[in-house]
């Protein structure tokens, strides 16, 4: 692809939101069967291995998909692309392959202690290991080469593939999270597979040798990020696996995974969305025209970034209770406050992460792995305090605090060419607006309204009326980007 065809990031963005609302939706479906079809025991289970899968993907990956997006030859003629994709895509690919079977055998050894229920849903997070890290592998360098909206579409039809996977095998066959997730090892093979003919077909490497000297410059930079990245994971491992040992009891669990997992779906959608866009383009930037031309982009994202993320944090703070009560029930009101602050945290974090990202533009890999060993040091800390105490509320507090010091060290760490805070006007705009529409709901109580329904279709028009028009008014320049994207929108369709 030319660097004159390459999507804007608005065009990336745009592209993400419709594949990640796709997304959302098959798990608007999901989210309430699986939470009234599995007690809170079952999906303990279910939301302590799937951490787990994520753990132990970072590690089999060996930092490849890091360096793929980051070492991507922009520029280069196809025989440098072929031998990059032998070099950071198939060589690695065989070490995962070795690591796995370690990690299979060390887990058949430690396997007889846990219950025949739970040893089973184990081998299905085992099984699962090798096509995840393959996807991540290929989804890496799809992502490198800006092509969202193939990005799109495989993650929209893998998410509903699960959907009705793992709905159909719960419903009918055994309602029990070993079902779900025998469901989730077929549609990953599925994935796996279509990825592995399609590198075939359209990257044929035939004749190209491997680059050890840039594998081994890549893995110098990945090496720390593997390391980052699962100590990323552990803010999610850490929360469930101390609150399963601290307390000996998977129903606690179940209440914080049900909770966190609908917040950490909507960060996938907003954060995952923002930062896939914002990472594609950033690169490139940076690579053909310097850290201004990434400001640049940066203070026109954030103009607009800011709004949204008032917008999200006010409305989950006044009816997310509701929205967790209509997806999962009124039995699982404990999740609800678990949902509504690390939500929060999610949607707040997501825009930190722009202002401050710039460490690793510059290559800066080891300072990012020291953020994350801190904050998973402040995580574990916290929940060996707070858990025996006050139970899963300890784990809630845990994660909120450890995000707040992996957002603040970023901003301290971040290169000065690089950081970008939010313009001042959109900000103060936004923060007003924002308490005017808090303000209003609870001083009139969303007009008596008591369903979590009646409160949500109370709480959109009161949105639109207090928030969203007058940001348009008071803002020429947000206005001006809105009508902008409109008409690109429908030139486009």
């Amino acid at each position: 692809m030319s660097q004159a065809s390459r999507p804007s990031l608005a065009t990336h963005y745009r592209r993400y939101v419709v594949g990640n609302i796709l997304v959302l939706i098959a798990g608007f479906i999901s989210f309430p069967v699986l939470t009234r079809l599995l007690d809170n025991r079952q999906y303990g289970i279910f939301g302590y291995f799937d951490t787990w899968l994520l753990l132990l993907v970072a590690l089999l990956k060996l930092g490849s998909q890091h360096a793929i997006i980051r070492l991507y030859p922009h520029g280069r003629d196809a025989t440098a692309l072929r031998r990059f994709i032998v070099s950071f895509l198939w060589y690695p690919f065989r070490y995962s392959v070795l690591l796995w079977a370690v990690a299979a055998i060390i887990y058949a050894l430690a396997a007889d202690r846990l219950e025949p229920e739970v040893r089973a849903v184990g081998w299905c997070m085992m099984l699962m290991l090798l096509p995840a890290t393959w996807t991540s592998y290929v989804n890496a360098l799809i992502l490198a080469e800006e092509r969202s909206a193939l990005t799109m579409r495989i993650a929209v039809i893998q998410r509903w593939l699960e959907l009705v996977a793992i709905v159909g095998s719960v419903w009918l066959i055994q309602r029990s999270a070993l079902g779900a997730y025998g469901a989730r090892v077929v549609v990953s093979l599925l994935i796996a597979v279509w990825l592995f003919r399609w590198l075939r077909r359209t990257h044929p490497t035939l004749g190209a040798r491997m680059d050890r000297a840039a594998w081994f410059a890549g893995l110098a930079y990945s090496a720390p990020l593997v390391i980052n990245e699962i100590f990323g994971v552990l803010h999610n491992l850490l929360d469930r696996v101390m609150l399963a040992h601290l307390l000996d009891d998977f129903a606690p669990v179940g209440v914080f995974a049900i909770g966190a997992g609908l917040a950490g779906t909507l960060g996938s959608v907003l954060n995952g969305t923002l930062i896939m866009a914002f990472t594609q383009v950033s690169v490139r930037e940076y690579e053909l025209a310097g850290a201004a031309a990434v400001v640049r982009t940066k203070r026109a994202l954030l103009g607009v970034l800011v709004y949204a993320t008032v917008l999200l944090s006010a409305g989950l703070a006044c009816v997310g209770r509701d929205f967790l009560l209509l997806l999962s029930g009124a039995d699982k009101a404990g999740s609800a406050p678990v949902f509504v602050w690390i939500g929060i945290c999610y949607v707040v974090y997501g825009l930190l992460d722009i202002v401050s990202s710039g460490l690793l533009l510059r290559k800066r890999s080891k300072s990012v792995l020291g953020l994350n060993l801190t904050a998973a040091t402040v995580n574990f800390a916290l929940n060996l305090w707070l858990i025996p105490r006050i139970g899963a509320w300890g784990a809630v507090y845990a994660t909120v605090a450890s995000y707040a010091t992996l957002s603040l060290g970023s901003l301290i760490l971040c290169p000065a060419d690089l950081r970008t805070l939010p313009p001042l006007r959109p900000t103060l705009t936004a923060l007003g607006l924002g308490i005017l529409l808090v303000g209003a709901v609870f001083g009139t109580g969303l007009f008596g309204a008591h369903t979590p329904l009646a409160r949500l279709a109370m709480m959109a028009p009161l949105s639109l009326l207090l928030y969203v028009l007058p940001a348009l008014l008071l803002d020429p320049s947000l206005r001006q980007q809105a009508l902008a994207q409109l008409r690109q929108w429908l030139a486009h369709r």
